[in-house]
């Protein structure tokens, strides 16, 4: 026993320790390898769209002809040429730190209130193990529910101890657009905003990413237990053969992956304004004038975006631009995101 719990141990930890250790590393390997394409993403968000627009159908090979942003990909290859590879990968020290320790926050309430505040959410009384199929619709109901609310807890405590590395990262991001320097390494950037704009700078965009957050995580439950309860009544868990188990376990993998991509559809426009926001107040040239208009709160940037901007880097193929357009000084047409009074 003494020697599989040592060969369980990883850098000295037990195996639970080592099994959230593991899995952290991961996430930041994975986090480095796709941050190219995050970074791409944030500036896409915050409206930045410097390269030409090109022509084509809406449905590839059909529909109306329209104009169409270049790819991520393509994205990403034009600014690294302009500005060298490495340009891509601004802001990852930022965003793993964020990673790190909302994943450690989420670690720690999720033990916290299981030990002290079990209570949250209804008593448990239903196993977490059961089989959806031997539950009544009202236990299915009571699980899914106490789940939610503790699972928001959870995300709440976590996305506002991390966000502050997130605003970092995302100004980072954005001092690209003007060519600024002046958000460095991530404590020097935490000592310029603290002593710029206060702690209120370092939570800049908190509240749309909460609610987007939460969008998600009862987005997620509602439409689970709506999916879970519709299989149980047309019977699916019901058959013994081996081809009908196999084929309601294929549909509930199908389920787990198509709820989460609905649900995100709807908290996008939460995260695009988060993003805009964790700029504001920042003094770079994207949160100013021509660029962008100032907003006191996030509601009203919401309304800016809601037009054609809420919807910002969704997409990472066939972009349409359905704004402005103007011609460049190379005769090309360019996106138009400035504002201009």
């Amino acid at each position: 026993m003494a020697d599989d719990r040592e060969h369980d141990r990883f850098l000295g930890l037990d195996r639970e320790d080592a099994d959230f250790a593991k899995k952290t590393v991961g996430n930041l390997v994975l986090n480095a390898v796709t941050w190219p394409l995050q970074c791409v993403k944030t500036l896409i968000q915050l409206g930045h769209e410097p390269f030409p627009l090109s022509t084509g159908r809406v449905f590839v090979c059909a529909g109306r002809n329209a104009y169409f942003l270049p790819n991520a990909f393509s994205y990403g290859r034009q600014l690294a040429t302009q500005q060298g590879f490495t340009i891509l990968y601004t802001g990852l020290d930022a965003a793993s730190v964020a990673l790190i320790t909302n994943k450690l926050t989420t670690r720690c309430m999720i033990k916290y209130i299981d030990k002290n505040y079990p209570e949250i959410g209804g008593i448990e009384e239903v196993p977490q193990d059961a089989e959806e199929k031997d539950l009544t619709d009202h236990q299915s109901f009571k699980r899914q529910l106490r789940n939610a609310i503790r699972e928001s807890v959870v995300v709440v405590a976590a996305t506002v101890v991390s966000r502050p590395f997130t605003v970092i990262a995302i100004r980072q991001i954005g001092q690209l657009i003007g060519k600024e320097v002046k958000y460095g390494s991530v404590f020097s950037s935490l000592k310029i905003i603290g002593n710029e704009e206060g702690p209120a700078g370092l939570f800049s965009g908190l509240v749309p990413q909460i609610v987007g957050n939460l969008v998600i995580v009862w987005g997620v439950h509602a439409l689970g237990h709506i999916a879970d309860r519709a299989l149980v009544h047309a019977g699916v868990y019901e058959e013994e053969d081996e081809q009908s188990k196999k084929n309601a376990k294929d549909l509930g993998a199908f389920l787990n992956i198509a709820v989460p991509y609905i649900v995100n559809s709807w908290s996008y426009p939460y995260t695009v304004v988060s993003t805009v926001m964790a700029v504001a107040g920042s003094g770079l040239a994207v949160s100013v004038l021509p660029y962008s208009p100032s907003f006191g709160a996030w509601q009203n940037a919401f309304d800016y975006l809601s037009p054609s901007g809420l919807k910002r880097g969704s997409r990472l193929f066939l972009r349409e631009q359905i704004g402005a357009v103007s011609v460049g000084a190379d005769q090309q047409l360019y996106a138009s995101n400035k504002h201009f009074v």
